[in-house]
């Protein structure tokens, strides 16, 4: 008998059968597809490595800092700034500090009037202030009222706000918490954005390094016995003194019982490749216009060894995902990139993947953290872990395993750690 199973081999699941394995536990990890990571994972199609999505990490994460060998990760920065971009027209605006080769275009960028680039700093400079964890506390309202109060212009919640953290929060509208805006805006103050250079699963595989994990199961059902759980399983019967069930919210909810938070998020990515280089800018791309895209990156341009030589990769992304089949999207947004670049050089671009990720993350609106589910189950002995209990994304999903785990050793000090901290 094991002493605890943990149903879900993403960044939750793993990071909480690593703290378990730490403290002396016998802990095996179950997990229903072919590798672990969860949402976090990537593949390699014609040479090309491919993430789930789009995703990148922040260092500064605190949960990142406590349990990864960031070092190992081999991380490659990705460049303080974007580019917003109005058909051909493009705007650079970085930040002083973390891109200083963008200055002079952030200077003479005009999506931005210069009273908005000065709240942007005087933003980041408040934010700089408190604990991070600290800002998500207090009172919430939705991101664009705290912006519009903070005085920000209509151009700069088109131009910037709007398409930037719409990447972040799979939405343009700015209805998520300011609490999370804050946040997530001081951890790339703190931190900025990387990528691994193998790929975004170089996250997961070191986290399930030395682990017991064992892919292609599927948890079935749970009985609940006298002192110990079992689960039933597509490979057999196993049983456990404790389970934690890190898995989508679906999964967890036939599972366990436990209530979850409504609503799902997604996104669609368009990975495109090409043998002419049609940019040469390693910044993330901002659509400030009407359309399908929302934002894009020249991965091979930040990272160059996620393409084969002489080759260069693109990804898009949409947010949600839209009805026209995949045939139907890729025409729709090359029509929109043919208005950056032209129409010669989007017709050389080779499309190698048309993802659809149907929950990419749930909506956390303004006072959401209020209806946030403990870890507690209606089942005893079985514990819930995944970023329903936290926020959306790698410090959420990592500091939701840490604190389940912390609930099974009985550690005070991991479970009075703060959100966020």
């Amino acid at each position: 008998m094991h002493d605890v199973l943990v149903i879900g081999g993403g960044l939750a699941g793993l990071t909480a059968a690593r703290v378990l394995k730490r403290a002396g536990q016998r802990v095996r990890v179950l997990e229903a597809a072919p590798a672990a990571g969860g949402r976090v994972r990537s593949r390699v199609t014609d040479g090309f490595t491919l993430d789930a999505g789009y995703q990148v990490l922040f260092p500064a994460y605190p949960a990142a800092q406590r349990h990864l060998n960031l070092a190992a990760l081999d991380l490659v920065p990705i460049p303080s700034a974007a580019v917003i971009r109005r058909g051909a027209r493009t705007d650079t605006l970085g930040s002083p500090l973390g891109d200083p080769g963008a200055l002079p275009a952030t200077l003479r960028a005009t999506a931005l009037s210069f009273s908005d680039k000065a709240r942007v700093a005087a933003l980041a400079l408040r934010l700089r202030t408190p604990a991070p964890h600290a800002l998500l506390r207090g009172p919430d309202e939705s991101t664009e009222q705290y912006l519009r109060r903070f005085g920000f212009s209509d151009a700069a919640l088109n131009h910037f706000f709007r398409p930037f953290f719409g990447g972040i929060f799979l939405r343009r509208d700015l209805s998520t918490s300011a609490r999370l805006f804050r946040y997530y805006l001081r951890m790339l103050i703190d931190g900025g954005a990387a990528l691994p250079r193998a790929g975004m699963s170089a996250i997961p595989d070191q986290l399930a390094r030395d682990l017991d994990v064992t892919v292609n199961v599927h948890a079935q059902r749970l009985s609940v016995h006298a002192g110990h759980v079992t689960v039933h399983t597509s490979a057999g019967d196993l049983d456990a003194r404790q389970v934690i069930v890190a898995t989508d919210p679906s999964t967890t909810a036939r599972l366990t019982g436990a209530p979850t938070l409504p609503g799902s998020l997604g996104g669609t990515y368009l990975h495109y490749a090409t043998a002419h280089r049609v940019d040469r800018e390693p910044r993330l791309l901002l659509n400030a216009e009407d359309g399908l895209i929302n934002n894009a990156h020249w991965l091979s341009n930040a990272v160059p060894g996620r393409a084969p030589q002489g080759q260069h990769l693109l990804t898009v992304t949409v947010l949600g995902t839209p009805d026209p089949g995949d045939a139907a999207l890729d025409a729709q947004v090359r029509q929109e990139l043919a208005r950056w670049y032209g129409p010669a050089p989007v017709a050389a671009l080779r499309t190698l993947r048309v993802e659809r990720i149907q929950h990419a993350q749930y909506p956390q609106p303004a006072g959401y953290a209020a209806h946030l589910p403990g870890h507690a189950t209606p089942l005893p002995g079985v514990i819930l872990a995944g970023e329903i209990t936290a926020m959306s994304g790698i410090q959420g999903a990592m500091e939701s395993g840490e604190k389940a785990a912390a609930i099974i050793l009985n550690d005070p000090a991991g479970m009075s750690r703060p959100r966020g901290a």
